[in-house]
């Protein structure tokens, strides 16, 4: 279990220490889906894509585990970002997976049947600052596997 925290602790701890530049087009970067039912060391590897500068960083990744399986995680997205930008960067990836029953709604969902995730997107409000769960404006990104069961890699 130490194994699968220090390299995640240490990975969370550079990802803060980046600084999103304001640019008129920021590139959103977003948590690798890979890490979802991911039980060993070597699957580690936190963004979905190779770092580079004026790219902006989630705030903060919170995961959720059990048993050393990684079964969902948040990425928040400081408040100055804004939800156009993330949902961008989640189409890119993910588009043609998009459920667009929600309209103009500030939440978006994706349902990726091949690789059994779902990405919702929301945006933080009053009632989630009041509970510490994120300043409100704050865009909240979460992947979640359909089945905990890191088994099915």
């Amino acid at each position: 279990m130490k194994r699968l925290i220090a390299p995640l602790v240490l990975l969370l701890g550079l990802a803060n220490s980046q600084t999103a530049q304001e640019e008129n087009s920021k590139h959103v970067v977003l948590p690798n889906p890979k890490l979802l039912r991911c039980k060993s060391a070597d699957c580690f590897q936190l963004w979905s894509e190779s770092p580079s500068e004026g790219n902006v960083f989630p705030k903060q990744v919170t995961v959720d585990m059990d048993s050393g399986c990684l079964y969902a995680l948040r990425a928040s997205y400081d408040k100055s970002v804004s939800f156009d930008e993330v949902k961008a960067a989640i189409n890119e990836h993910y588009g043609e997976w998009a459920l667009n029953q929600f309209g103009d709604s500030r939440m978006k969902l994706w349902r990726i049947e091949p690789d059994k995730f779902a990405i919702n997107l929301s945006v933080a409000d009053k009632k989630d600052e009041k509970m510490n769960i994120a300043e409100a404006g704050t865009k909240q990104v979460y992947f979640i596997a359909f089945s905990g069961s890191c088994n099915l890699h």
